[in-house]
């Protein structure tokens, strides 16, 4: 179904008889995060396989495999969710796991789970898992030191529904192809060896730089960054780009202090490398990233290479103020919509003047 079709139907939700709610039954069912939510919840996301000589300071969600790296770093400051600490759908091995538990979907080698229960549907080899852990395969060498029960305790069965229950390469990729389509209100310049973002913020608080490919090139050829943020609270920065190296220099410290602010929206990269310490979170969800510098921010990506650490600075930006630009489709679905509204109220005061007429 094109979307122009998706969205004509969906135009006509506003009949009165359409509005009927949904089935309990399908409302217990959705427990998928929204793209804001998993912004908000997770420091990583890699869709596909991670590999880490390094940590990360909050929630992690791996969709393959992953080797190496030290998880939950930030306990307290992690926000809270049905996910564990750590999830990965594939097999871990070398990895630490500080808090918040962990589920695993394969087998888990040469690890340590520190606090917090496991889910794990794999086989065990050579860990200490210090709380609670339910395996369901077989296990060798391994330290049950918070005991192994027979069945999986209601958090760690919340923890293995949570980690199937969001397609994040769905949800996020649907997250990223909204913000390009928003409209530009702020620019960038280049000066020397600097590039300098001006936000102009709505009256949402929201700045959005729209970076093409010429763009993109001469910004991330910089080697200094500087922001005047200008009130802006949330800052979305889209890129065209399909590969980028990174190794600006955040001025003033803005990596940090504007990191929670951020989003890059790499949406068509399949390339990334950041060699400097960066501000913002990164959304790419079709990129294999390798950071050899912290990132103040989460990153979201198809594969990643962890050389340098990610730090808990959650998207505190209002995305539900990010407005894109109309497309066509969108034009026709709005007068779609008022010739139904139209419609109806001319079909109900025909039904209503039928009686009056039959009686004169």
């Amino acid at each position: 179904m094109s979307r122009l079709s998706k969205s004509v139907l969906a135009g006509f939700a506003v009949l009165p008889f359409l509005s009927l709610g949904v089935s309990a039954a399908a409302q217990a069912a959705t427990v998928s995060l929204t793209g804001a939510e998993a912004l908000q919840q997770f420091n990583l996301v890699v869709l596909g396989d991670a590999s880490s000589n390094s940590h990360v300071d909050g929630r992690a969600w791996i969709g393959g495999s992953l080797t190496g790296g030290d998880y939950v770093q930030h306990v307290g400051s992690t926000p809270a969710s049905s996910y564990a600490g750590l999830t990965v759908m594939g097999s871990a091995s070398n990895v630490h796991v500080n808090g918040l538990g962990s589920y695993i979907g394969g087998s888990f080698t040469n690890s340590t789970v520190n606090s917090g229960s496991s889910y794990i549907a794999g086989a065990v080899s050579n860990s200490n898992l210090n709380g609670s852990a339910y395996v369901t395969g077989s296990t060798s060498g391994t330290n049950f030191n918070g005991g192994r029960p027979s069945t999986p305790s209601t958090l760690m069965q919340t923890n293995a529904d949570a980690a199937t229950s969001t397609n994040f390469g769905s949800t996020l990729g649907t997250l990223s192809n909204t913000l390009k389509s928003a409209t530009g209100n702020s620019t960038v310049s280049i000066t020397g060896n600097k590039a300098t973002f001006t936000a102009v913020a709505n009256s949402n608080g929201v700045a959005v730089f729209n970076l093409d490919n010429t763009t993109s090139a001469s910004v991330f050829s910089a080697g200094e960054f500087s922001f005047a943020a200008n009130g802006a609270s949330t800052i979305i920065i889209n890129s065209s780009v399909s590969s980028a190296v990174i190794g600006a220099n955040f001025l003033g410290g803005q990596a940090q202090s504007l990191g929670s602010s951020i989003l890059w929206n790499f949406y068509n990269a399949t390339s990334l490398t950041i060699n400097n310490q960066f501000g913002g979170s990164i959304l790419a969800t079709h990129a294999s990233l390798t950071n050899n510098q912290n990132i103040e921010g989460g990153v979201f990506v198809s594969s990643l290479t962890q050389n340098g650490e990610l730090h808990l600075q959650s998207f505190t930006g209002n995305l539900s103020a990010v407005a894109p630009v109309p497309e066509p489709e969108e034009y026709l679905l709005m007068v779609a919509g008022l010739i139904v509204v139209v419609g109806v109220a001319a079909l109900r005061r025909r039904r209503l003047a039928a009686p009056a007429m039959l009686a004169a």
